[in-house]
């Protein structure tokens, strides 16, 4: 059974001569049978690199699914005037597909269990701080201003490398501009120690460790001075009073 789903489909030559022509005439039909007729040799391909995979963490849906991008594009390319046979023209195109896409793939699944690490990081600081004796709502309240203001930290970093993009509203565009500002001044008045770590973890999104081994000191010290800078922010944009964020 798993044969017959897997077998390519014969296409006799004088048929698929004639699907080829009207595909290159502009004919949908005869490029979705031409489509149809060599998924199963997609599928063998994304097969052979599934099973050669060094990352056990993808599943082979998605190897399939990059194999069947990269034939749809060699049906269209592919132009049998030249006299090459369609699978040798096609397999390195679906090899490349596949490993593109897994590229791509593996990046965004980093970056995201990179994010998520940093706003556990971030979250756990928080909570930290307020020690066991602090009541429930006191401890949401603390964590939700914290995450709210390294929210705040990391775009007014993005802005200071690339121009962000500005809200729709006039007024709003202006107020984040001018918020923006203020943060960047406020970092770079923190203490020495301070500002790094508030650069290192926001602007070049590192975790508390990899920060402690580049200062030489305990990564609970780096989330100390993290909580310390924080706390310093906090209080001089209150001070300040002419921020959106309720401290």
């Amino acid at each position: 059974m798993e044969r017959a789903r897997t077998a390519p489909l014969m296409l006799p030559t004088q048929e698929e001569a004639a699907l080829w022509a009207a595909a290159r005439a502009g004919d949908v039909a005869a490029r979705g049978r031409l489509i149809d007729a060599y998924l199963p040799f997609a599928r063998i391909m994304a097969a052979r690199q599934y099973a050669a995979r060094v990352d056990y963490d993808i599943e082979f849906d998605d190897y399939l699914q990059y194999a069947t991008v990269g034939l749809i594009e060699s049906v269209d390319r592919f132009d049998p005037a030249y006299g090459n046979l369609f699978k040798t023209f096609a397999a390195h195109r679906i090899q490349g597909a596949v490993a593109n896409g897994l590229e791509q793939l593996s990046e965004k699944r980093v970056q995201i269990a990179t994010r998520r690490r940093l706003l556990a990081e971030r979250r756990d600081c928080a909570a930290t701080a307020l020690g066991a004796g602090a009541d429930l709502f006191q401890q949401l309240a603390e964590v939700a201003l914290s995450l709210a203001l390294g929210f705040t930290l990391e775009d007014a970093a993005g802005s200071a490398q690339a121009g962000a993009e500005a809200p729709p509203h006039p007024y709003g565009a202006l107020e984040m501009v001018q918020l923006r500002a203020r943060l960047q001044a406020l970092v770079a008045g923190l203490p020495p120690r301070e500002r790094l770590v508030i650069k290192s973890h926001y602007l070049n999104h590192l975790p508390f460790n990899q920060i402690a081994d580049s200062m030489g000191i305990s990564k609970g010290r780096v989330s100390q001075l993290h909580r310390s800078a924080l706390e310093q922010l906090r209080k001089s944009m209150h001070a300040m009073r002419a921020c959106d964020l309720a401290w």
